[in-house]
């Protein structure tokens, strides 16, 4: 008997444009370069996130930097 593969929902994000020019020159563009909609908007947010993560894991990383050895010799006195 045939295994019966199951699949999560593919999640899902509605985008309202603030006019319909705008979704027909975005849609035109997408298609001029070979894209749908959707895989352009798949990038940009990829791109997004790349570029904020390295933001974030900087400022964490500020934030959680163990105190230098100075720091520590003068609390302890």
């Amino acid at each position: 008997m045939a295994e019966q593969k199951t699949t999560e929902p593919v999640p899902t994000l509605k985008v309202t444009f603030p006019s319909r020019t705008l979704r027909e020159r975005f849609k035109a563009i997408c298609a001029l370069n070979g894209k749908n909609m959707n895989e352009v908007l798949i990038d940009l947010i990829k791109q997004y996130i790349e570029q904020n993560q390295r933001n974030d894991r900087s400022e964490t990383e500020k934030n959680t930097e163990p105190p230098t050895r100075g720091n520590n010799q003068q609390a302890d006195r």
